[in-house]
């Protein structure tokens, strides 16, 4: 069994893209400097925001044993079952919903934290999958 977790390929693209039209009107606006600065520095988050989101693909692997990679800037962490305390769903609601997060609960008292963006797709249906695997997962009642 072997399953990758990562932000989608076109939403990572496309932050890049759009950091790098800002930075083509933080160019263009060089006639007032404060609009300048703001624009040039939306255009760099959204440059690194989405250099990270393409470093770190796959942002989560599960490989037989089972096994997890985790990816993280500075390189990749390996996960057997007994690295892992649990495994949940963090249900958070808001005023308009609620959102949803893997938590990953480590024995070395690490927690590991993914969205839906960091996973492509909803963190509950990829718990379900750790479960399968034979990893410690905890059901919220």
């Amino acid at each position: 069994m072997h399953k990758e977790w990562a932000t989608p390929l076109p939403g990572a693209i496309a932050l890049v893209g759009a950091g790098l039209m800002l930075a083509v009107a933080a160019a263009a606006s060089y006639t007032d400097p404060a609009a300048m600065v703001f624009i040039g520095i939306a255009s760099i988050a959204l440059i690194v925001a989405g250099v990270v989101s393409l470093v770190r693909r796959p942002r989560l692997a599960l490989l037989d044993g089972p096994i997890l990679v985790v990816s993280t800037i500075r390189g990749k962490r390996t996960l057997g079952v007994g690295d892992v305390e649990r495994i949940s769903v963090l249900r958070s609601r808001r005023i308009v919903g609620s959102s949803d997060q893997l938590v990953i609960d480590l024995h070395d008292d690490r927690l590991l934290v993914f969205g839906r963006w960091d996973l492509g797709e909803s963190p509950a249906a990829v718990v379900e999958r750790l479960q399968l695997a034979g990893l410690p997962v905890e059901i919220a009642g």
